[in-house]
């Protein structure tokens, strides 16, 4: 092997490694480095309420569910890895309603792009709202009794 093969090699390997690592490092700064946002609260500032439901519904249908599906399973599209918003315990960027808002405004992961400029946050708060009638009951926004209208 030749000195100009070794060092190829050697800066293939280098340049791989050191891609990788910007890889992660994007990765764990998205999602994480806005889930510390003192800015955005853990609880929906939005009053829960059937037509903001309804609204968010609408969101959901234009901007997700080409990823996670009509019902929310994420079984249509098997080209990435959507997360299935019916399990809150799949949720991989967390489960309050700040860390939906989150997910949904900067982006999470490497799949999951920031939505901050096709939804303003009123209308990612509504989607919020929606979000949680997917899942389980204990978790959707009508339930808990200080979100009632």
């Amino acid at each position: 092997m030749t000195v100009v093969t070794r060092a190829l090699r050697v800066a293939t390997f280098l340049s791989l490694g050191l891609a990788a690592a910007a890889v992660a490092q994007s990765e764990a700064s998205q999602g994480a480095g806005a889930a510390d946002d003192p800015a955005v609260p853990a609880v929906n500032p939005t009053p829960y309420t059937e037509a903001a439901e309804k609204r968010g519904r609408t969101h959901y249908l234009r901007h997700c569910q080409i990823c996670h599906g009509f019902d929310g399973r994420a079984l249509e599209n098997i080209d990435f890895e959507a997360t299935d918003l019916t399990d809150p315990e799949r949720w991989r960027f967390g489960t309050t309603d700040g860390d939906l808002f989150r997910s949904t405004k900067f982006g999470a992961g490497l799949d999951m792009p920031p939505f901050e400029a096709e939804l303003d946050d009123a209308e990612i708060w509504e989607l919020v709202h929606y979000l949680r009638s997917l899942g389980p009951e204990e978790h959707r926004a009508a339930a808990e009794p200080e979100n009632r209208p």
